[in-house]
């Protein structure tokens, strides 16, 4: 789906007291709404369980099972719409289609609920994964206070309490924090002045080239593998400043939109599914056209069967690392082209996990969420637009997942590794 700026200094994630240009902000608020919401949504969820049926299935490779059930409503208030000139969209295709079907509100701005709802609900992300993404974007580009955020431009300064908070984001605006280089469709900043949401047609056309032959084809995981090697050295052989961090790198772009039907309950991801979930016409690839902000859910389309847990993002992340090793590799080009250097990941963990260890359990997942934490201060280059007290809290509230992954405890995280990059900033 999409990707998040590291603080480039030793730091840990320790609240507050570790943190006190936030004490600040925080004053006169509290995090009691969204403490409320999440635990409303956790409450009704059994994590081990989820993680222990999604080990479990790895483990029995079983065939998928289709119930109707997985029929994604696009009719009545979920009919498709094409944005109006004042509602957003933004780099991620999936959220856009959230906010296209009315899913996610219209405007492309959504909130805490709504968000965990409709990414369990229409995309069955498992709902650790939906609500520690979501807890994540408001923090990171959204307004702790109202528990919101944008799919893509910032929804203006006027949402927050003058004087209190600085403006938030949106994805637009989170290069490196939540959108990231070397994506499937959308350019690298760098290269296209900082427009991370317009879908290049070049990256498209090299994606759906791949499959030339319309009866047949299926862009399953092998096929968005290879695409994305050719993403990845893509960026390193074009882009001097290109730079793929931990967080967004390695987890949001994992999302799939498989077609989990009776015929192919196992997904297939057909080209005039592939063109409408990213918002394409066309029915060569000399005649693709693309078409901002018209990303669409086709008609007789079913979700996978099974949530999209952790576990499971960990599992798929391995894949790809597996065929190719480059994607595991943390760094990016030190200013010049083709000059990629990988960090290590003992000197960034203190030692607690190293090359060999990051690939263990789920030891990747843990990385990826505990760096990310620990780079929020830097939000937006430095201008802050999260609390303090929303640090606490998204710290508490996704330790209460984390550990269902038996994550390592990390205390010292030392991100001044990632200063050599200058895109990393």
């Amino acid at each position: 789906m999409v990707r998040i700026t590291f603080i480039l200094a030793a730091t840990a994630i320790a609240g507050v007291t570790a943190f006190p240009q936030f004490a600040r902000e925080s004053r006169g608020l509290d995090s009691r709404a969204l403490a409320r919401n999440i635990d409303s949504i956790l409450k009704n969820v059994d994590i081990k369980a989820l993680h222990r049926q999604s080990r479990e299935r790895q483990l029995s490779k079983r065939a998928s099972t289709w119930s109707a059930s997985q029929l994604v409503d696009v009719t009545g208030a979920h009919a498709y719409a094409p944005p109006t000139a004042s509602q957003t969209r933004g780099p991620c295709p999936g959220l856009n289609i959230l906010s296209n079907h009315g899913y996610f509100d219209r405007s492309g701005n959504t909130n805490l609920i709504e968000s965990v709802g409709a990414l369990t609900s229409v995309l069955n992300m498992g709902v650790d994964t939906a609500l520690a993404l979501v807890v994540y974007s408001i923090a990171i580009i959204g307004d702790p206070v109202a528990l919101t955020w944008s799919i893509g431009k910032s929804p203006g300064a006027s949402t927050l309490l003058p004087g209190i908070l600085s403006p938030p984001g949106g994805i637009d605006q989170s290069h490196n924090n939540y959108e990231s280089d070397a994506s499937v469709t959308r350019g690298d900043s760098y290269l296209y002045g900082g427009d991370v949401w317009t879908s290049q047609l070049s990256n498209f056309k090299a994606l759906f080239a791949l499959q030339p032959n319309a009866a047949t084809a299926d862009y399953n995981q092998d096929v968005i593998i290879q695409h994305r090697n050719f993403t990845l050295q893509n960026s390193i052989q074009k882009n001097p400043r290109f730079f793929f961090s931990p967080f967004p790198g390695l987890v949001v772009s994992s999302a799939a939109h498989n077609n989990h039907s009776a015929e192919h309950p196992d997904g297939l991801l057909n080209q005039a599914n592939l063109k409408s979930f990213f918002g394409y016409t066309g029915d060569s690839v000399e005649t693709l056209k693309y078409n901002f902000g018209t990303e669409q859910i086709p008609a007789n389309w079913y979700h996978a069967p099974n949530p999209y847990s952790l576990v499971d993002v960990v599992a798929g992340v391995l894949k790809v690392i597996e065929a190719i090793p480059a994607a595991g590799k943390i760094g990016g080009n030190t200013g010049t082209v083709n000059s990629f250097v990988g960090v290590d990941v003992a000197d960034v963990t203190g030692g607690v996990l190293n090359a060999q260890s990051l690939l263990q359990g789920n030891n990747l997942i843990c990385f990826a969420f505990g760096a990310a934490r620990a780079g929020l201060p830097s939000v937006l280059g430095g201008l802050t637009s999260i609390l303090g007290t929303s640090l606490n809290l998204l710290d508490s509230k996704l330790g209460g997942i984390l550990p269902g992954l038996a994550c390592p405890e990390i205390s010292k995280w030392n991100l001044s590794v990632f200063s050599q990059f200058p895109g990393s900033g």
